[in-house]
């Protein structure tokens, strides 16, 4: 499910532009807003969510969403279901997850266009909790860098907010895939807490856990890095201003690197 690898609706929608993928009416084009209301439609799960919508004027037929005007009825299995009811159920709640991760951490997006800007919303500041926001850097040389800064820095024009140091976006790669080699080389260390987190009450936890056990076995180090399969395993590299990196990952894991660029 790509949604639970990591992306958003706005990604998604460019994929299946791209793969020429059909909607309902037989288009290629597709709306983020459509993609993001068929991810909580109760009805690929089977079940059905009765009067949604009601008749206002029966003489023209003219109808309106029900906002609690009348009663509505939930009918469980009421169709074959498309996906399975456990992978809907997390969906739900990987939702409600960024809605708090967007809260909590003072941003309206989740991710931005990734194909050009991976870490967008997934750099998070040790001294405030915001994210980090990229910015483009020329050196006296000519040379472009891409460093990351907080975005409560300066927030207020003139004037030093969050005192935060940057971090270059290469650091951040770098922080990325030493911390996931990591894992992968010390998977076994990892297996028991896995194996109790797919027995979670709660299904994302336990999915997240199947898909780690999933990722890491048999797996190589990775020498590059794939914004796709970082997608599916980052929840977010928090900077201190010391330098450390705390690299989090979406089963939790937390792996600390030592970023040394002055």
């Amino acid at each position: 499910m790509e949604f639970l690898d990591g992306k958003t609706a706005d990604y998604i929608k460019r994929i299946f532009e791209r793969e020429g993928i059909k909607n309902w009416n037989g288009s290629t084009k597709w709306q983020a807003t459509t993609l993001s209301n068929m991810l909580q439609n109760e009805k690929y799960k089977g079940d059905a969510l009765l009067q949604k919508s009601y008749t206002v004027d029966f003489l023209t037929k003219k109808r309106a969403q029900n906002k609690g005007e009348i009663q509505m009825f939930y009918v469980g299995d009421d169709h074959e279901a498309i996906i399975p009811k456990r992978i809907w159920e997390c969906v739900q709640l990987e939702i409600e997850r960024r809605r708090k991760y967007l809260e909590e951490h003072g941003t309206n997006s989740y991710s931005h266009r990734p194909e050009s800007n991976p870490f967008a919303s997934k750099i998070v500041c040790g001294s405030c909790n915001k994210v980090f926001a990229r910015k483009g850097w020329r050196s006296s040389t000519g040379f472009d860098r891409k460093i990351w800064q907080c975005s409560e820095r300066y927030k207020v024009k003139g004037v030093m907010g969050c005192s935060n140091r940057h971090v270059e976006e290469e650091t951040l790669i770098k922080a990325y895939l030493m911390a996931w080699n990591a894992l992968v080389e010390n998977r076994e260390a990892f297996m028991e807490r896995w194996k109790e987190q797919m027995q979670s009450e709660n299904l994302l936890e336990g999915y997240r856990a199947e898909k780690f056990i999933e990722y890491t076995d048999g797996a190589q180090p990775l020498a590059e890095m794939d914004t796709d399969f970082m997608l599916k395993t980052l929840d977010h590299i928090k900077v201190f201003e010391d330098g450390t990196l705390l690299v989090v990952f979406l089963d939790g894991t937390e792996i600390e690197c030592k970023n040394e660029e002055e």
